[in-house]
């Protein structure tokens, strides 16, 4: 098979979605016979081919708030990509603009005798944290009567994006997300038929035996310091100023210390925190595998106060170096995070999340222990892709068979 992923969210500081599809690009290429193409936006046009992989950058202006990311603007280019590396199974991560051109693209390998299957993953829930919540946050600090009204607003358009993703993912002939619980909200959509698709994490890599003092000495840590970490985008859609509040209310028992690893438009200000407390350490992106996989597992516990997680590919990482997390019990991190190796509480309750971060690092090398046995009981990159390689093989045996019938 030829295997294409079409997606905005690829960038030199992107998290899970460009995880998902490196990893997936791995697999592809060490354990299969499989081709792999990547359609992504770029500064200009460009298309690199190495091997069984390709992949192809169409220029596309940034997307305002959110530099590095660009967006697809025109269908066009996307599918003369389509067209040129002729996929049999092409994976959506984007649903604005790249959806017609796909469609487009397996109407035509259709009239030509090759039945193409599109697929899409639930990588995010758009209509919630892109339209929903950026609506009613918006309105928050209003009088009574127009936080009201921005809350109507929001619902509107929060279902308006439902429908309209619903009826994007509907058209897919296959339709995956990564935990139950997220394909229960995609069927929320309208969406029949998901495919529970868990992602997974490199357990060689992210491991409790990549924990070094050195690497605490490089950060300023020394070992009566309680060290938390954060790596993820630096947006409102994280609440990453949550996590900071609160590290701020923490006891000083604990000598506490927050690194913060990523990229995003509230880097600026996370940097002007950095300089009024001595508890924060705010550093950039970090591409480098290896490095960033020493540097969770320097830490002593994973703090996320994102209430939109999809999976929580982060989060896995974490526990698999061997981290107790201290997260918000919305989207994701229900399914991720329990008491036996971390705790949950409410979305934006900066004294409960401080409390929280205190119970469990009372008890963190035990919580970390099983948070370590979890990961290496249920996830991993490998039963992952087997699956996904299986579901696309099998789609597009039913499709050829319906073809046959016509």
């Amino acid at each position: 098979m030829r295997i294409c992923d079409v997606t905005l969210s690829y960038t030199e500081t992107s998290g899970g979605i460009r995880t998902y599809i490196d990893a997936k690009r791995d697999y592809l290429l060490k354990h299969t016979d499989h081709e792999h193409v990547l359609i992504v936006p770029g500064e200009e046009d460009e298309c690199v081919t190495e091997g069984r992989s390709t992949t192809f950058r169409i220029a596309s202006p940034p997307l305002p708030g959110c530099e590095p990311y660009r967006f697809f603007w025109r269908p066009g280019p996307i599918h003369e990509a389509l067209a040129e590396a002729a996929p049999d199974v092409v994976e959506l991560a984007s649903f604005y603009v790249a959806p017609w051109a796909a469609l487009r693209y397996r109407r035509e390998a259709r009239d030509a005798g090759r039945p193409g299957i599109i697929a899409a993953y639930f990588h995010t829930d758009i209509a919630d944290a892109y339209v929903g919540q950026p609506v009613r946050n918006a309105f928050r600090d209003w009088p009574e009567a127009i936080e009201w009204l921005g809350d109507h607003l929001a619902d509107f358009l929060e279902s308006s994006a439902e429908s309209y993703f619903g009826r994007v993912f509907s058209q897919c002939d296959l339709r995956m997300a990564a935990s139950p619980q997220q394909a229960k909200r995609l069927r929320d959509y309208g969406v029949e038929e998901v495919q529970v698709v868990p992602l997974g994490v490199d357990l060689d890599l992210f491991s409790p035996a990549q924990r070094s003092m050195t690497t605490r000495d490089e950060l300023g840590v020394d070992r009566d310091t309680l060290l938390l970490a954060y790596a993820g985008r630096f947006d409102a859609e994280k609440h990453v100023e949550t996590i900071v509040a609160a590290v701020r209310q923490l006891t000083d028992r604990l000598h506490p210390k927050l690194v913060m690893l990523g990229e995003g438009p509230l880097r600026e200000q996370l940097e002007r925190m950095a300089t009024e407390t001595d508890r924060l350490i705010v550093l950039p992106y970090e591409s480098d595998k290896q490095k960033f996989a020493k540097l969770l597992a320097a830490a002593d516990i994973y703090v996320t106060a994102g209430p939109h997680e999809t999976f929580g590919l982060s989060v896995i990482e974490a526990q698999a170096a061997g981290l107790p997390v201290v997260g918000v019990a919305s989207g994701a991190l229900t399914e991720r995070v329990d008491d036996q190796v971390g705790r949950l509480g409410p979305v934006d309750d900066v004294e409960q999340f401080a409390q929280d971060i205190e119970a469990v690092a009372d008890d963190r090398e035990q919580l970390g222990r099983n948070a370590r046995q979890h990961v290496e009981e249920h996830y991993g990159w490998n039963s992952t892709f087997a699956r996904l390689v299986e579901l696309y093989e099998q789609t597009l045996a039913a499709n050829r068979v319906a073809a046959d019938a016509v």
